[in-house]
């Protein structure tokens, strides 16, 4: 068992090497970087609508081709708009059969930009009913600003919540 004196420096090193110096870095952010945030949040929250709603277009238009997309130790790689649209589809239609009523995405980490690129860790909260059909899935975007807005240039699912997009998942992969 840990004596009190040692939880307490425990503590204090873990305030000093990690607590303080992300509170400075969040402080001293230039503003681009919490504009870039809040614009990658908002283009999140519309992702997540738009494949609910079956707005697969505009879901589709924020992909940069060839696309590959990792679960686990398997790999796809999309190499048009029409394969992602199937690829949403399969997506769109396994929500929808475990009464997907939501998808709420929270940013858990943002790389610093490095030439317009950088990666967003994102937790997508699936709300469903019932209640018991809510879920996680677990994501890192790779993405790029541009001219042409966000972009996302791959996809490392590390916790995908759906057991059957994980077959079909295994199927493109085979079939690619």
């Amino acid at each position: 068992m840990m004596s009190h004196s040692c939880v307490f420096l425990t503590l204090l090193w873990y305030a000093l090497t990690v607590i303080l110096p992300l509170c400075w870095l969040l402080q001293t952010a230039s503003k681009g970087c919490s504009v870039l945030l809040c614009q990658i949040l908002a283009k999140l929250q519309n992702r997540g609508e738009w494949l609910l709603s079956g707005q697969l277009d505009p879901l589709v238009q924020d992909f940069s081709f060839p696309l590959p997309i990792y679960v686990g130790a398997k790999r796809i790689v999309l190499t048009s708009a029409d394969q992602a649209m199937s690829f949403c589809e399969v997506i769109r239609t396994a929500f929808c059969d475990r009464g997907m009523v939501a998808l709420r995405p929270k940013i858990t980490a943002l790389e610093l930009p490095r030439g317009g690129r950088f990666r967003v860790w994102v937790d997508w909260y699936e709300l469903a009913l019932p209640v018991t059909g809510t879920r996680l899935t677990s994501a890192v975007y790779y993405m790029q600003a541009g001219p042409n807005g966000l972009r996302t240039e791959m996809i490392v699912y590390q916790g995908l919540s759906l057991p059957e997009v994980c077959i079909r998942f295994q199927e493109m992969a085979l079939s690619a």
